[in-house]
């Protein structure tokens, strides 16, 4: 197998891991919000702040690893120039 199609299956994979990381991102960010949202009608002692920031937390890593594999995406691409 040519190092070229070496590349370009790795260069999917990569593509696929990313779009699993912004969904995976878009999910979180939904649920922070349902979490935050009613603090304008729910009193400050009945919100789940500890909820959503383990889930901030969670979304920190998720984009982190999307930026890693941003890089690498684009490094992939260099090399198949």
């Amino acid at each position: 197998m040519s190092e070229r199609l070496i590349l370009e299956g790795s260069l999917q994979r990569k593509k696929m891991l990313s779009m699993q990381l912004a969904t995976r991102a878009a999910g979180l960010i939904t649920a922070i919000k349902i979490i935050i949202q009613p603090a304008a009608i729910r009193p400050l002692k009945d919100l789940k702040t500890g909820e959503a920031l383990s889930l901030i937390r969670e979304l920190d890593d998720v984009r982190t690893q999307y930026l890693q594999v941003q890089a690498e995406i684009d490094e992939i691409r260099q090399e198949l120039q």
